[in-house]
């Protein structure tokens, strides 16, 4: 697996919206402030290139497309991949405040969740999104850095699951348990077709940033290689 990280800024890079097809590209237009255009164009067109250079392929010929969602079968939420001539590559994109990151997998679906580090309303938000257990291993940080770090890597872990599982952050975010104590953890969530088991880590790829990756369990424990993004149009990936 291989994560790819860059940092966003307005406008997007000159030749990057060439790369997006008709629907992309109307999508692009119909955002309203122009940082989260810019975003989004950044972050599908080094997606396409990332993917194109991991593939052998141009980047205008990658089409991303979104899997049915395991539970209603929407196609706006689902698992995010890439087509390819010889089969599908599994993706994860997250953002945060001026960052973002790709996550691919050639060979299972994968769930990538960022987050800058930054002081958080812990108090306000943990009763609504963290289990018991995860509520506890919280409460035994001292207030301040220690205890928001804590409920960080709780709500990476989470996200990235539920990426991972293809529903993006929907029902009761107390009944999954990320098990925060453990280097690895194993969590599950009964949705579908993708329910079961979750290997979830975590990650520092770059300063300031929080990751979690989660990736089927059973399989090896295979490395996350990280990378940063180049973001000039016709530079080295």
């Amino acid at each position: 697996m291989e994560l790819w990280w860059w940092r966003h800024g307005t406008p997007a890079p000159e030749g990057f919206t060439e790369l997006l097809d008709a629907p992309e590209r109307a999508r692009a237009a119909a955002f309203r402030f122009p940082a989260h255009r810019a975003r989004f164009i950044r972050a599908r067109a080094l997606t396409k290139r990332i993917v194109g250079t991991t593939a052998g392929v141009p980047a205008r010929d990658v089409r991303l497309i979104r899997e049915p969602c395991p539970c209603c079968g929407g196609t706006g939420h689902g698992p995010l991949v890439a087509e390819l001539a010889d089969g599908a590559m599994h993706l994860s994109l997250s953002h945060s405040e001026e960052y973002s990151a790709l996550l691919l997998s050639p060979r299972h679906p994968v769930g990538l969740d960022i987050e800058l580090l930054r002081p958080m309303p812990v108090d306000v938000l943990a009763p609504t999104t963290l289990s018991a257990d995860e509520l506890a291993y919280v409460a035994e940080e001292p207030a301040g850095r220690r205890r928001w770090l804590a409920y960080l890597r709780c709500w990476t872990r989470k996200e990235a699951v539920l990426k991972a599982v293809g529903t993006g952050v929907v029902g009761d975010l107390t009944e999954l348990d990320v098990r925060p104590r453990e280097r690895t953890a194993r969590v599950s969530r009964g949705t579908g077709r993708r329910g079961g088991d979750w290997r979830v880590s975590d990650l520092l790829p770059a300063p300031g940033l929080l990751a979690a990756v989660a990736r089927p369990a059973g399989g090896p424990d295979e490395p996350v290689m990280t990378h940063r993004a180049d973001a000039e149009p016709n530079g080295p990936i």
